[in-house]
């Protein structure tokens, strides 16, 4: 069996906090809905989610640095290609 990084392994337990943070929030406005709220669900909810973003904060693998808007930096080089094409078409008419 493979060795896990530390820091994946408690990246992942955040995660799982805050999935049951979640369900416990689903829970309270399920309990709201039906008139009878319990705000322990929402109060623990409040504290798995706080829990679980603050392990996944320091612990989860930095993103790469990649290309990530490379799409709109090609949208703005083709416009001010275009837009050069253009300048000198009114330059050559003059």
């Amino acid at each position: 069996m493979d060795e896990m990084d530390p820091k994946e392994f408690v990246a992942r337990v955040g995660f799982f906090f805050i999935l049951i943070g979640l369900g416990l929030m689903v829970l309270f406005i399920f309990s709201d809905i039906g008139q009878q709220t319990q705000f322990n669900y929402f109060f623990y909810s409040v504290g798995a989610l706080l829990m679980g973003f603050w392990l996944r904060r320091g612990n989860s693998k930095p993103r790469p640095n990649g290309n990530r808007f490379e799409g709109l930096r090609k949208i703005r080089q083709k416009q001010a290609e275009a837009a050069k094409k253009r300048e000198e078409k009114k330059k050559g008419k003059k």
